[in-house]
C-alpha cells in the first residue's frame, strides 16, 4: 500500500487541530487501561518517544507522523467527542508536553483558550475521576518553572516533588496510576525539554504542523470497538513482536537503501514494482510467516510464532551490527548476544524491543537488506526450512536453524550460522560448494576459542572477506592471497593442507574426512599430518606437490596414524578406559602431562578441555613460536606417536594392546601411577602437584587448598597396607591421611590403640628430600616424654631400629623400601598385639 494510499484512510492531524478546527473534546474511555508511558517500568520507551519528539521540534520539518490514531466520535448536545481506541498514550502525553511548552514560554493562558471549555479540560480520562480532576487542576494552577523544589537525591523530580507540594494536589491522587505515570512523564518532559521554550511556536502551529498523526475515525469506515479490543489490553494483547512489526516498517519506510535489486510483488500473475516497506509487510504476514509457523511450538505460546521469529530478527541484527560495527568490544554487542555481562544490567531484556534496537543504533539499511534476504532464503512454502546438506557432521541445518529461533546459540554457532546465511544469500543459483564452505567454517569456529562477545565480532568480520569465495573455498585456500584473520593460526594452516590433498584426489578426501568427523578431535587432525611427515613436507614447500609415486606413501602413512588415532581415543571416556590404560600407556613413553607451574594435570577428565586434554596435547602451537616452546610440545606429541609405533600397539584390539604396553614400567616417579590406577582415579580433575621426583601431591580438585594426598605414601597405603588391615592390629583404624592445607602432613595412620591407659598411634610420612619414609610412632595424647612410655613397648621399637629422637618426643626409623615398611610395621603390630595377650 503505498502512503498516498493510506493518506486517504485518515486525516492528517497535530494535538491542537483537533479542538481547533474540528472541536472535538478528548475523553479516554473506560475501556481504556491506565497511562502508562509514564510508569517507572516504560523507562527505554519513554526515553525514546520523547527523544524523538525533541528531534522533530529541533529539526522544525513539518508533518512527522507518530502512526494512527484512531477511535470513535459521540455528539452529548452540542459537544462533539472523539473516543480514542488506539493512541491514548501518545495523546496523553502530547497533552503534558503542549502544557509544560505553554508554561515554560509563558503562553499558559493561550493554551487554556484551545484546551478548556467552561473551566473543564477538553483533553480528560473517563477511566478515573481522578485523572479527570488532575487534568484540570494542572490547567487552571500552572507552575513557576524557575522556583522548583530541589530534587530528592539520586532522582530528577523538581517538577512532580513540587506539583505534589502544591495546596491544590489531593494526596488520595497519590493512589491514581494514572496521575503517578503523568508525574514521572512531566519530570522526564522537564528533563528534556527545559529552555527549549520556543518549540512552543512549533507545536501549535496549525499551517505547518510538526508532530502530527493520522487521525481514523471508525465510525466513517464501518470499523467497530470489537477490532480494537481484540487487539488491545482489555482484550488481547499487542505482542513484543507486533509492536515490533508496527514499528519496523514503519522505519523500512523512513529508510534509505542502497538497493542492488527492485523488490517485486506478484498481482494477478505480473510482478509489480513496491517499496521496501510494502515488500516487507506483504512477505512477512504471507511467506515468511508460512515458514515460521512450521516452528511455533519451539518456545513461547505453541499457537503463535513470535518469540521465534523475534529471536531469528535478533540473530540477523547481531551478525550485520557485528560487520558495520567499528569497536568488536562493544557493550551493544554484548546486550545483543545476552552475554551473562549483559543479562547484569538493570535494562537487560531477552525481548529486546524497536525501541531499544533503534537506541542501539542497529537498524541500519544493510541490516534491513540482510533480514529481508535471510527471509527470502529461508522461505520455503508451508514446510520447514529446506536441508540442502542432509544429514551432516559438519553443520546440522534443521538443529541450528531451531537453535536459533530459541535463541539458543553458543557463540562459535553464531558464526556459523551467519557463514551458512551468507552463502545461500550470495550463491543462491549454484550452492554446489556448500559442504565444503561449513566443513571449514566448522573447522576455523570449532578450533578457535570464543571467550567473549568481542571474539564474535572479530570472527563474523573475518567470515565477510572470505564469502566471496565461499563456493570455492577450496581454491581460496591452495592460492597465494589465501588470509583468514582472527581464528586459530594453526587450524587455518591446518586447513590449507587439507585444500591442497583434497583436491589431489578423492581417497585423500574421503580419509581427511573421516579423520575430521571423529567426535573428539572434531576437524583438528594437524597432529596426524605431522606424524605422516605431511606438515614438514607442507611447511618447507608451502604446498602438497610432491612426485606422484610420493603420494602413495604419504597417504599411507596418514591412514596409518589416523586409523591407529581414531582407535585409541575411542576409548576416552568411556567404561573401556576406566582403569586409564590411554594414559598409563602414554606414560610409560615419557612425561607428556601438561603443566601450569607445579600443577601436571593427566588429560584424564573431561572439566577444563580447553586448557588441559588430549586435544591441547595434540594441537600445534602457534607457526611463530620460540623455537623451545615448539620442541617442548612436540616432546610431548611424539611420545603419543611412540606409543602408535609401539610393535606392541594394535588398532583392532587396542585395550588387549595397551594392558601389554603398561607392563613395561619405568624406574622413576612415572612408576606408581602406572602400576597403580587408583591414583589417577584420586585425582577427579587429572591435576597432581609435581614439585620434585620425591614430592608429588594428588589433587582431588585443581589446588592443594582443597582434599590432597601425598602420593607415594597412598601409593604404598593402596598396594600393601590396605588390602591386609588384619596384619595391623591392635591399632583399631588404619587409614591414609587426606588433608586440605600445605601446612597439614599427609600420609599412613595407624591410631586408636590403649595400652595400660595410654594411647599410642604410628604415621609413616615421605621424604620430600629423598626416597626414604619416616615411620614414627609416638602417643597421641597426654605426657609424651620417653620416661611416660610403657618399657616394654619402647624395648619392642628399639629391637627394630626405632630411637628415640629427644627433640619431637617419638620413636622414629627410615627406610627406603616400601616392602620393607610394610614388613617392620607388621613385625611391630604383632609384637604389641603380643603384648596385651600376655
Amino acid at each position: 500500500m503505498s502512503q498516498n494510499d493510506t493518506l486517504l484512510q485518515g486525516k492528517r492531524l497535530s494535538f491542537v487541530q483537533l479542538f481547533i478546527g474540528n472541536n472535538y473534546n478528548i475523553e479516554i474511555p473506560i475501556i481504556q487501561r491506565d497511562y502508562a508511558q509514564g510508569r517507572k517500568s516504560t523507562f527505554e520507551v519513554r526515553e525514546l518517544f520523547l527523544q524523538a519528539l525533541h528531534d522533530y521540534l529541533e529539526d522544525d520539518i513539518p508533518n512527522r507522523d507518530l502512526d494512527f490514531v484512531y477511535g470513535s466520535t459521540e455528539i452529548e448536545g452540542n459537544i462533539q467527542k472523539f473516543i480514542p481506541l488506539d493512541g491514548q498514550q501518545r495523546l496523553t502525553t502530547l497533552f503534558l508536553l503542549h502544557w509544560y511548552l505553554a508554561v515554560a514560554s509563558k503562553n499558559i493562558e493561550e493554551f487554556k483558550e484551545v484546551i478548556k471549555h467552561k473551566n473543564k479540560s477538553r483533553f480528560s480520562y473517563l477511566t478515573r475521576t481522578s485523572s479527570a480532576e488532575f487534568c484540570d487542576a494542572l490547567l487552571e494552577n500552572p507552575i513557576d518553572l524557575s522556583n522548583l523544589l530541589k530534587p530528592d537525591k539520586g532522582l530528577k523530580n523538581s517538577l512532580s516533588k513540587t506539583i505534589k507540594d502544591c495546596g491544590w494536589y489531593f494526596l488520595s491522587w497519590s493512589y491514581d496510576p494514572t496521575i503517578q505515570s503523568m508525574l514521572v512523564m512531566l519530570d522526564a518532559i522537564h528533563d528534556k525539554f527545559q529552555n527549549k521554550e520556543y518549540f512552543y511556536d512549533r507545536l501549535i502551529n496549525i499551517e505547518k504542523p510538526i508532530i502530527t498523526f493520522l487521525y481514523l475515525d471508525l465510525g466513517e469506515f464501518k470499523l467497530t470497538e470489537d477490532l480494537y479490543i481484540k487487539m488491545n489490553s482489555r482484550g488481547k494483547t499487542l505482542t513484543s513482536y507486533e509492536n515490533f512489526k508496527a514499528k519496523f516498517e514503519q522505519h523500512i519506510a523512513g529508510s534509505k537503501l542502497n538497493l542492488d535489486k527492485q523488490y517485486q510483488l506478484s498481482f494477478k500473475d505480473k510482478l509489480t514494482d513496491v517499496t521496501p516497506k510494502e515488500y516487507f509487510s506483504f512477505k512477512i504476514d504471507t511467506a515468511w510467516a508460512n515458514l515460521f509457523w512450521q516452528y511455533r511450538d519451539l518456545k513461547g505460546d505453541i499457537h503463535t510464532f513470535d518469540d521465534e521469529l523475534m529471536n531469528f530478527i535478533r540473530t540477523i541484527m547481531l551478525s550485520q551490527f557485528a560487520i558495520d560495527t567499528a569497536n568488536n568490544n562493544s557493550e551493544v554487542l554484548e546486550y545483543l548476544i545476552g552475554t551473562s555481562v549483559a543479562k547484569k544490567r538493570d535494562d537487560y531484556s531477552d525481548t529486546i524491543s524497536f525501541y531499544k534496537y533503534k537506541s542501539f543504533d542497529v537498524l541500519s539499511g544493510e541490516a534491513i537488506k540482510y533480514l529481508i534476504d535471510a527471509f527470502n532464503t529461508l522461505e520455503n512454502g508451508n514446510h520447514k526450512i529446506k536441508e540442502h546438506l542432509g544429514d551432516n557432521f559438519y553443520f546440522n541445518e534443521a538443529k541450528n536453524f531451531e537453535d536459533v529461533l530459541q535463541f539458543n546459540l553458543k557463540l562459535p554457532q553464531i558464526v556459523q550460522f551467519h557463514a551458512y546465511l551468507r552463502f545461500l544469500i550470495l550463491n543462491k543459483d549454484d550452492l554446489s560448494g556448500l559442504f565444503q564452505w561449513m566443513r571449514v567454517i566448522f573447522n576455523l569456529t570449532e578450533n578457535t576459542n570464543f571467550d567473549k562477545a568481542e571474539d564474535v565480532g572479530t570472527a563474523i568480520k573475518s567470515i565477510e572477506k572470505i564469502v566471496p569465495f565461499s563456493n570455492d573455498i577450496l581454491k581460496f585456500l591452495t592460492s597465494n592471497d589465501n588470509k583468514i584473520d582472527f581464528f586459530l593460526g594453526r587450524q587455518v594452516q591446518e586447513e590449507k593442507i587439507k585444500a591442497h590433498l583434497i583436491l589431489k584426489s578423492d581417497l585423500w578426501k574421503q580419509e581427511i574426512e573421516s579423520a575430521e568427523q571423529h567426535k573428539y578431535f572434531a576437524g583438528q587432525i594437524a597432529f596426524m599430518f605431522e606424524f605422516a611427515g605431511v606438515l614438514e613436507y607442507y611447511e618447507e614447500m608451502e604446498s602438497c606437490n610432491w612426485a606422484e609415486h610420493d603420494d602413495n606413501k604419504y597417504l599411507t602413512e596418514f591412514v596409518n596414524y589416523k586409523n591407529k588415532s581414531l582407535s585409541l581415543f575411542n576409548l576416552l571416556h568411556t567404561d573401556k578406559n576406566s582403569d586409564f590404560k590411554l594414559e598409563r600407556a602414554v606414560l610409560t613413553k615419557g612425561d607428556y602431562l601438561i603443566n601450569s607451574y607445579s600443577r601436571y594435570n593427566f588429560l584424564s577428565t573431561n572439566k577444563n578441555l580447553r586448557d588441559y586434554s588430549w586435544k591441547r596435547l595434540l594441537r600445534l602451537p602457534p607457526v611463530n613460536s620460540k623455537e623451545e616452546e615448539k620442541k617442548h610440545w612436540k616432546a610431548k606429541r611424539n611420545y603419543v606417536k611412540e606409543l602408535f609405533d609401539d610393535v606392541k600397539f594394535n588398532t583392532t584390539d587396542v585395550e588387549k594392546a595397551l594392558s601389554s604396553i603398561v607392563k613395561a614400567v619405568p624406574k622413576d616417579w612415572r612408576k606408581n601411577f602406572i602400576t597403580n590406577e587408583d591414583l589417577i582415579t584420586y585425582c577427579s580433575q587429572g591435576y597432581i602437584d609435581f614439585k620434585s621426583d620425591e614430592e608429588i601431591y594428588l589433587l582431588m580438585h585443581s589446588q592443594r587448598n582443597h582434599r590432597h594426598k601425598e602420593m607415594f605414601t597412598y601409593n604404598l597405603y593402596l598396594k600393601y597396607i590396605e588390602p591386609e588391615l588384619q596384619h595391623f592390629t591392635p591399632f583399631r583404624f588404619v587409614t591414609h591421611m587426606e588433608i586440605k592445607s600445605t601446612d597439614d602432613i599427609s600420609g599412613i595412620h595407624l591410631y586408636d590403640w590403649v595400652y595400660k591407659r595410654k594411647q599410642y598411634q604410628f604415621e609413616i610420612y615421605k621424604s620430600h628430600d629423598s626416597n626414604k619414609y619416616f615411620i614414627v610412632f609416638n602417643k597421641s595424647k597426654g605426657d609424651k616424654k620417653q620416661s611416660d612410655y610403657d618399657t616394654s613397648i619402647g624395648e619392642i621399637l628399639e629391637n627394630h631400629k626405632l630411637t628415640w629422637d629427644p627433640k619431637f618426643n617419638f620413636y622414629s626409623y627410615a627406610l627406603s623400601n616400601e616392602i620393607k615398611v610394610v614388613e617392620l610395621l607388621k613385625s611391630v603390630c604383632k609384637e604389641l598385639t603380643n603384648l596385651v595377650s600376655e
